[in-house]
């Protein structure tokens, strides 16, 4: 088992470099603009789809913890890495094929909603991957060729 955890550290698979990180201040009012958001308790997903291009294949992530529910940035700093790391080892549910005609990326913004004490990680990331399942399945409905070539 332990030499399975060094191959996927070794091909980078469970890293999440700046690349997939949102970050440029229009390409976020875009995703507020024109996303669609959903809940999935405590974490609020609002996403954007768009076709990728040659350095543009990958999806990207943004994380938001409101001051107004989390006073304390110790707080807002604990939920904050809770939520990268759940989305970092579980964003292989939502990779983008590497070749192919209408690839479809997404830009993400994880809000956490829940006010009071900070929730344990395991609530953040079964929130996490049902977010993630389910813009998998919206996105295999917006481009149903992808869904029938990967089965």
């Amino acid at each position: 088992m332990m030499n399975v955890q060094a191959d996927f550290r070794e091909k980078g698979r469970f890293t999440l470099p700046k690349a997939e990180r949102l970050a440029k201040r229009n390409e976020i009012g875009r995703l507020f603009m024109h996303g669609e958001a959903f809940l999935v308790y405590p974490v609020k997903c609002t996403c954007l789809f768009r076709p990728v291009g040659g350095d543009d294949a990958r999806n990207r992530m943004m994380v938001i913890v409101p001051k107004r529910n989390h006073k304390r940035a110790v707080a807002r700093n604990l939920l904050k890495r809770r939520m990268r790391e759940a989305y970092r080892l579980h964003k292989q549910l939502l990779t983008v094929p590497e070749e192919g005609e209408g690839r479809i990326g997404v830009d993400i913004a994880f809000s956490y909603v829940a006010k009071g004490e900070p929730l344990d990680y395991r609530m953040i990331e079964k929130a996490v991957v049902a977010i993630l399942n389910k813009l998998c399945t919206i996105r295999n409905q917006q481009n149903p060729a992808e869904a029938s070539g990967a089965e």
